[in-house]
């Protein structure tokens, strides 16, 4: 009996392990989300006495488990990277864009819910969007750039400029780049699929 129950313990514990890697590596899914940090991921990430069971204390060998509290400035950093690879690609020349991403870090989206379950985006959730645009598009077509980067600067009611991810297909026009949103995204028409993907020229800041 109690081999079984520590065997039970270990498989849970093991899959915990699992789903915490993925949320911190990949983090999104397939329409654009993450695991927003909680309360939880905000803390010193050990083992508690309630993990443990009342009255024990933890192993002297035990290694603490990962703290996610870097998983923001983590992605971040890596938004920050893709910005700069994007100012070098691109020429902001008046092409048709398809914005299919824009949100600054916690705001939030009604018509859209982070791998949290909530409508509250983060780093890591804006960063995932940026990542699932690569499913609708190759890698040199997808473009992260800061609402400060292009056409009329905008910022969010905090004064933190929005983060945008484009598709730059070689669009003639508005409707061609609605006519590529609607395919991109089928399951998705109206507000939804304004909120998605929507036809932008890149030009120069002003």
């Amino acid at each position: 009996m109690v081999i079984g129950v520590l065997l039970a313990c270990l498989a849970i514990a093991g899959g915990a392990a699992a789903w915490f890697g993925f949320v911190d590596r990949e983090g999104s899914t397939p329409a654009a989300s993450a695991t927003a940090p909680s309360s939880s991921a905000a803390g010193d990430g050990g083992t508690t006495s309630k993990d443990l069971g009342e009255g024990s204390a933890p192993p002297a060998s035990s290694t603490p488990a990962p703290v996610p509290a870097t998983s923001e400035e983590a992605a971040l950093a890596e938004l920050e990277t893709l910005r700069a690879e994007s100012l070098a690609a691109l020429d902001l020349d008046g092409r048709w864009m398809a914005q299919v991403a824009s949100k600054d870090v916690g705001i939030i989206d009604p018509l859209q819910t982070a791998a949290s379950g909530s409508h509250q985006f983060f780093a890591v959730d804006i960063l995932a969007e940026s990542r699932a645009a690569l499913a609708l598009a190759p890698a040199s077509q997808v473009h992260v750039l800061s609402s400060l980067d292009f056409g009329q600067r905008s910022t969010a009611p905090d004064g933190d400029p929005y983060w945008t991810t484009f598709v730059d297909a070689g669009f003639s026009s508005a409707d061609d780049v609605r006519a590529w949103c609607a395919g991109a995204f089928p399951a998705l028409t109206g507000d939804a699929l304004a909120n998605a993907c929507v036809a932008r020229r890149l030009e120069p800041p002003s």
